[in-house]
């Protein structure tokens, strides 16, 4: 999970962490009491261990956006579907959203500090999403499963497919080179060096 703080407010990417476990980590008094200036909540896509902490997030800020494609709504339906089973759970989800299923490249939040773009990288699962924050002069990509640090998310799972994977990999090369990426598992990267070395690229 990543928590991104500014004057515009706090936003919070994969609500994988519980709030008062993102209260210690980041030293946000009051982020577990409702008490922070949290403005959305941005789901990269509908796996379990991205989605675990979303109900316990919403009833904190109940109003807070919560950005995730309605490309995923099958997944969050039943335990084999959003993997929540490989925790040994039965868990489903339902919650209100707004949709960021063809919206590719659009423009979801603006002010005069931030600007937050989405992007549709289907692959790991049908309606995951990347999403670019641009603030003071510095763009960073938040991707989710779709790319990792010299990897990728894998497609073997419910929502997967690789042949779409290697579409968005194409669609992927496109971006600014200079783009930081955080990923929803690993260490950082930059788009660049994932052209570069990921061998991914090369499929």
């Amino acid at each position: 999970m990543y928590v991104i703080t500014g004057p515009s407010g706090v936003f919070i990417v994969d609500t994988s962490v519980s709030p008062e476990r993102a209260e210690g980590y980041c030293k946000l008094p009051g982020l577990s009491k409702g008490e922070c200036r949290v403005k959305g909540l941005l789901l990269t896509h509908g796996h379990y261990d991205h989605i675990k902490f979303i109900n316990e997030w919403m009833a904190l800020y109940p109003n807070a956006q919560v950005f995730f494609s309605s490309n995923d709504d099958e997944l969050l339906g039943n335990a084999f579907t959003n993997c929540s089973y490989m925790d040994g759970l039965q868990k489903s989800f339902d919650f209100k959203y707004e949709n960021m299923k063809d919206l590719d490249g659009a423009c979801i939040y603006k002010d005069d500090d931030l600007k937050i773009k989405v992007f549709e990288t289907p692959g790991h699962t049908m309606g995951s999403v990347c999403y670019q924050f641009e603030q003071e002069g510095r763009d960073v990509l938040f991707t989710g499963d779709t790319v990792f640090q010299g990897s990728i998310g894998r497609t073997d799972m419910p929502g997967g497919s690789m042949k779409i994977m290697a579409e968005t990999l194409k669609r992927f090369c496109t971006f600014d080179p200079a783009v930081k990426i955080y990923p929803g598992h690993g260490p950082d990267s930059s788009v660049e060096d994932e052209i570069k070395f990921n061998p991914f690229f090369d499929l």
